[in-house]
């Protein structure tokens, strides 16, 4: 893991801004409404076609991506840091049945080989160590 007393800062920094759930608590700006709505499309522009992908979505958060992720990918799995965010996500698009929701830190993660299509990450490899980021990728790459 990363050094203990940075993720140990992390974790009780967003245990403390994840406590109602909201997009405003998630991007750290009261602003956050305005600026997803301007922000989630242009980067869902970005992505290729993901029609029968499989995707793995790192920093899921409240589920700003995933909502639209769920509706044309065959599965996606929705990873997030705090599970208040992950429950939050959970409750608004757990209904399409093609989503998981893991509760775990990125720099941990164990899947077996193949297992997605495509990783898909907006805002969280900035809070990671240059050695977090290593072992998020290193484990997307393998898995």
């Amino acid at each position: 893991m990363e050094n203990g007393s940075a993720r140990a800062t992390m974790t009780e920094f967003w245990q403390e801004h994840s406590e109602q759930a909201t997009v405003e608590e998630m991007m750290l700006d009261s602003n956050a409404r305005i600026i997803s709505r301007e922000e989630v499309p242009e980067i869902l522009a970005t992505l290729p076609a993901l029609g029968g992908l499989r995707v793995l979505e790192l920093g899921a958060g409240i589920g700003r991506y995933t909502q639209h992720l769920v509706k044309v990918a065959s599965q996606v799995t929705a990873v997030d840091f705090m599970q208040k965010f992950l429950d939050k996500n959970k409750e608004d698009n757990g209904h399409h049945g093609n989503a998981e929701f893991i509760q775990a830190d990125a720099t941990q993660l164990d899947f077996p080989e193949n297992s997605f299509d495509l990783v898909f990450s907006n805002w969280l490899f900035m809070y990671l160590s240059d050695t977090g980021c290593s072992r998020s990728l290193a484990a997307c790459w393998t898995g």
